[in-house]
C-alpha cells in the first residue's frame, strides 16, 4: 500500500536552505540556539572586608539589681595603656618589607615554566633548534593565498576525487573539509564541499489499537490512519515538502515491546525543518525512530562511509559557493546520490600539513585574565600518514611571534634574532601578535594543529584573547568563514561544543590528553621491555 503527496521532490531536488556567497559569509549564530546553557565557571574576585570591632553594650541592670551608667569615651582624653599581664614589653622597631613581584608565566601554561634569567644569553635560541631539522621560515609556494582553479583538480570526465578529513553541520547542510590534488603542481590543497538535499528519515511504528485520551480503544489502526496523523504533524511544523511510504524494518536494540520485524511508515523531509522531540508518540503510532540522527550520521550510513576516505563527486557546482571558507577549492554538491566512495581506487591518503603550537601567557591581575606574550609554531609540510620517521628528523620550519612583557626587548636582541635559523617576529602589542599569527596560519593552511595541553588550555586561551581583543578575521583559526562570534561562546557547557565548531576543518591533536598519555606510557613500557 503506497501513499503519494502532490509536488513532492526527490532527495536530489533543491529543497535545502540558503546558499553561501560573498555577501553573507557563514556564521554559527543560529546553529547553537538549542544548546543547553550550563552555569559559567566561578571567577576569582578580590573581596574586601570591613574590620570594625563591635561595641559591647552593657545591660542596664547587673545581677544584683544595681543601676550602671554606660561608659562614654571621649577622644580628647589621652589614656595610658596598662600592662595587665606584667610581662616585659618588646621595644618597637619600625621595619620596611620589600615585596618583589615577578611576572612569571601562569602555571597552567602548556609548557614548563622557569624564572627569567638575569642576563640574556643568545645561545639559548640556537640550543632550541640544534636538535631539529629546521630549514627556514615558513614561506613556501604551496602555502600561499588565493583559490585553486577547479580545472586543475577535476578528472577528464569532470568528476572530482576528494579526501574528506573533517565535517560540520549548518542550516540543514553538511559541510565537508578535506584535500584534493592539484594536478598542475602535484601537491595537495584544502577543499570545502557543501552538500545539500540530505533528507531526514523517520520511522513510525503503528499501534495495534488506536489510543484516545490516553486509553486504548478497540479500533484497529491501519497504515492510512498513521499517514493522516503524521501529515497533520508536518502541517503544524510548516513542513510543506515531505514524502511518506510504508516499509518493513527490523529492530535489534534495547527497547522492550518492539517487534523484531514490523511494518513502519517512513517519512522523509529536509534537515532545515524542525525535528520531532525524542520519544514522540501519537494516537496511531507508539514509537518514532530516527529523531536524533544527525545529518552527518545519515550521510555516512547512506553512503556506507567508513572514516576519512576518498570520495568521488560528480556534477559538482564550482560557482555556487564563493568565499564561504578559507580553503583553496570550494564547491557545492546538490545531488548527494552522485557522491560515492572510491573503494577500488589505488590511491594513498594525501600528505598533510602539521603545525604544533605553544603559547606563553602572563596574568593580568586587574582584569583577571591571561594575556598572550608569545606564540611559537613548528610546521611540517607534506607529511605522509604512513611515514615512520621520527619527528626530530623530519624537515620542519619554525615560527615565533613575541611581544615585550614590559617596556621593550633586551639590548641586542634584534641582532641575535636576525641570525637565528627559524623565523622570529617581534611585535609591540597583543593585537598585532595575534593578527600576524592568523596571517601565517591562513598562508600555511595546516590540516592538523598539535600541542601539549592544546585542547584543554592553549586553545581556549587563544579563542578568549581573539574575542577580547576583537582581532579582525579571527575565524581564520578554522576553515569556515564567519561574521560574528557565536552567542553561546563562553557560556558554560555550551561553550565546549561551540569551541569545537569554530575550528572546523582543522583537526586537534593534544599530546597531553588521556589517549596521548596512554600511548606514551605504552611506548615507554615497550622500550623498557626491549632493554631487559
Amino acid at each position: 500500500m503506497a501513499f503519494a503527496v502532490a509536488s513532492i521532490p526527490s532527495p536530489a531536488e533543491d529543497i535545502a536552505g540558503p546558499e553561501i556567497g560573498d555577501s553573507a559569509p557563514m556564521d554559527l549564530d543560529n546553529a547553537f540556539d538549542d544548546t543547553v546553557h550550563m552555569p559559567s565557571s566561578p571567577i576569582v574576585r578580590t573581596v574586601t572586608r570591613k574590620s570594625q570591632v563591635p561595641l559591647k553594650i552593657e545591660d542596664d541592670e547587673d545581677e544584683d539589681g544595681m543601676e550602671v551608667v554606660q561608659a562614654v569615651g571621649y577622644s580628647g582624653i589621652q589614656a595610658t595603656n596598662i600592662n595587665v599581664s606584667g610581662s616585659r614589653l618588646l621595644p618597637k622597631v619600625e621595619r620596611t618589607i620589600k615585596v618583589e613581584t615577578n611576572d612569571y608565566p601562569t602555571p597552567v601554561s602548556s609548557s614548563a615554566t622557569r624564572p627569567p634569567a638575569e642576563v640574556y644569553d643568545s645561545s639559548i635560541l640556537d640550543e632550541i633548534t640544534s636538535k631539529l631539522n629546521v630549514q627556514s621560515s615558513p614561506q613556501t609556494e604551496s602555502a600561499s593565498f588565493g583559490k585553486l582553479d577547479h580545472h586543475d583538480a577535476t578528472e577528464p570526465d569532470g568528476s572530482l576525487n576528494f579526501f574528506w578529513l573533517d565535517y560540520t553541520e549548518l542550516n540543514g547542510s553538511l559541510l565537508l573539509f578535506g584535500k584534493v590534488k592539484n594536478k598542475r603542481t602535484g601537491s595537495f590543497v584544502s577543499c570545502f564541499v557543501k552538500i545539500d538535499n540530505i533528507l531526514r528519515k523517520l520511522y513510525f511504528l503503528p499501534r495495534q489499537y488506536r489510543l484516545q485520551h490516553g486509553q486504548s480503544t478497540s479500533e484497529e489502526v491501519e497504515m492510512g490512519s498513521v499517514y493522516q496523523e503524521v501529515d497533520t504533524m508536518m502541517s503544524k511544523l510548516k513542513v510543506q515538502m515531505h514524502k511518506m511510504k510504508p516499509c518493513v524494518r527490523k529492530y535489534a536494540f534495547e527497547l522492550a515491546n518492539i517487534p523484531k520485524e514490523a511494518d513502519y511508515l517512513k517519512l522523509l523531509y529536509p534537515y532545515d525543518k524542525p525535528a520531532l522531540p525524542q520519544g514522540s508518540s501519537g494516537e496511531t503510532f507508539s514509537h518514532v525512530f530516527g529523531t536524533t540522527t544527525s545529518i552527518f550520521e545519515q550521510f555516512v550510513l547512506w553512503k556506507d562511509i567508513m572514516g576519512p576516505c576518498w570520495l568521488k563527486i560528480e556534477e559538482a557546482d564550482f560557482n555556487a559557493v564563493n568565499n564561504a571558507s578559507w580553503c583553496k577549492l570550494e564547491l557545492r554538491a546538490g545531488k548527494p546520490n552522485l557522491i560515492s566512495v572510491l573503494k577500488d581506487a589505488d590511491m594513498e591518503a594525501p600528505t598533510l600539513t602539521l603545525m604544533s603550537i605553544a603559547l606563553r601567557t602572563t596574568m593580568n591581575v586587574k582584569e583577571n585574565k591571561q594575556e598572550i606574550i608569545m606564540v611559537s609554531a613548528r610546521i611540517y609540510e607534506n607529511v605522509s600518514l604512513t611515514d615512520t620517521t621520527a619527528a626530530e628528523k623530519l624537515p620542519c620550519k619554525t615560527l615565533t611571534i613575541m611581544r615585550p612583557l614590559r617596556e621593550g626587548f633586551p639590548t641586542g636582541f634584534a641582532l641575535d634574532v636576525a641570525k637565528h635559523v627559524g623565523a622570529i617576529k617581534m611585535e609591540k602589542t597583543e593585537v598585532s601578535l595575534l593578527s600576524l599569527f592568523l596571517g601565517h596560519l591562513q598562508r600555511i593552511d595546516p590540516d592538523v594543529l598539535l600541542g601539549h595541553k592544546l585542547e584543554d588550555v592553549d586553545y581556549a586561551v587563544l579563542l578568549s584573547r581573539l574575542k577580547d581583543r576583537k582581532v579582525p578575521a579571527w575565524h581564520r583559526i578554522g576553515r569556515l568563514r564567519r561574521s560574528d562570534w557565536p552567542k553561546n561562546m563562553g557560556r558554560g557547557g555550551g561553550s565546549f561544543f561551540v569551541e569545537r565548531q569554530l575550528i572546523a576543518g582543522r583537526l586537534i591533536c593534544d599530546l597531553a590528553n588521556d589517549q596521548g598519555k596512554v600511548s606514551r606510557v605504552s611506548r615507554a613500557t615497550r622500550s623498557v621491555e626491549l632493554t631487559k
